[in-house]
């Protein structure tokens, strides 16, 4: 057994139902299909965050403390997986004309997340690995909570406190449910309704710059996760360590205590200080946002992040100039100014080079 003790972040995605579903149902297809929503989990955590097991109804995920180093990540992470499953769940339904009763049971399957952070050790025995700690037996006593009870959600993600303190959240409008456990004592948690979220995210006017419109377009390959890859494009504390020293960025305002539509970052110039504002935050697939200085919109800007076959991030970085002036001479301007005068292209390549070096050490630790 190994005697070193390791700081991360722990994380159980419940398949919500799931008992009840394999009750009522046809065992050949409720196989089936739980089988398939839980390859799709171990998917979707496999880039960022190692599979400690796979518990029947659940995935039981962790990484060192060093992977999210931008406590919005491990949030949005949470929120894309809930995303994927859901549509999955739906495109299932919706694809079958089998009338069985797994087939039409299909949405009464849900989603829930426990987050927690705390120490671990690995221990390895007859060569199985497992985690074993005082967090580690937490995260899976708050598995069985109070949450579902004292709200009527049946998907929701929930963080301990502890958990957002390391990520130096504060998040408003969630729910604060209090849990006691035998020898553990009293827990607080943060509990946010994923259906809301859901339909706040799947329903919401997408705002995207098309190539077609743009004045200028650069492309170029991250070989990271999009998940990293994001973290290295929208922080604003990373942007400084690319950005070439000759801007500097700070964080703006934070609607709801976390990144999202409303945000602002602010960057200084010279004697000038611009202020960017989302349009649209997709994490992990793209981002709009629109820049002013004095006051006046200068322009609008959209990366978009495309999954590559080898797991790195296509970055397509879109861009439309606000100048009275003819299209051709706004496009002119824009390359000279922005990819000349700024050294975009060397940019972007100092931040790919920056964010797997980082990653590829917190994946080693």
């Amino acid at each position: 057994m190994s005697t070193i003790t390791q700081h991360g972040y722990f994380v159980i995605a419940d398949i919500s139902g799931y008992t009840s579903f394999l009750a009522k149902t046809e065992l050949e297809h409720s196989h089936e299909i739980l089988t398939e929503l839980l390859e799709l989990l171990v998917e979707k955590f496999e880039p960022l965050m190692t599979i400690s097991k796979l518990e029947g109804d659940a995935v039981f995920a962790y990484a060192g403390e060093s992977i999210f180093t931008r406590g919005d990540t491990l949030l949005e992470f949470m929120e894309s997986i809930y995303v994927a499953f859901r549509d999955r769940q739906i495109s299932m339904r919706r694809k079958t004309t089998c009338t069985c009763n797994a087939c039409r049971n299909i949405p009464s399957l849900d989603l829930k997340f426990i987050a927690h952070y705390g120490d671990y050790i690995v221990q390895n025995i007859a060569s199985v690995r497992e985690l074993v700690g005082s967090d580690v037996n937490l995260i899976h006593r708050l598995s069985k909570n109070h949450v579902a009870e004292s709200t009527g959600w049946r998907a929701y993600m929930m963080f301990t406190e502890q958990c957002l303190n390391q990520l130096k959240l504060r998040l408003e409008d969630t729910h604060v449910q209090m849990e006691e456990y035998e020898h553990l004592g009293e827990i607080k948690t943060h509990n946010v309704d994923l259906h809301k979220r859901y339909a706040e995210i799947t329903e919401t006017r997408r705002i995207m710059l098309d190539e077609k419109d743009a004045d200028l377009v650069l492309t170029i390959d991250f070989p990271t996760p999009p998940a990293v890859t994001w973290e290295w494009i929208q922080d604003p504390i990373k942007r400084n360590l690319w950005t070439g020293g000759h801007v500097h960025w700070s964080m703006g305002e934070r609607p709801q205590g976390r990144a999202g539509k409303g945000m602002s970052n602010h960057c200084e110039h010279g004697n000038s200080v611009s202020t960017e504002i989302a349009l649209d935050w997709r994490p992990f697939e793209y981002s709009t946002t629109d820049s002013y200085e004095n006051g006046k919109k200068t322009f609008t800007e959209t990366f978009r992040f495309e999954s590559l076959p080898d797991g790195g991030t296509r970055v397509i970085d879109v861009m439309q100039m606000h100048m009275p002036i003819p299209r051709f001479l706004r496009r002119l301007i824009a390359r000279v100014v922005i990819l000349y005068q700024h050294h975009y292209n060397e940019r972007f390549r100092e931040a790919a080079r920056l964010a797997e070096a980082e990653f590829a050490k917190a994946k080693s630790e």
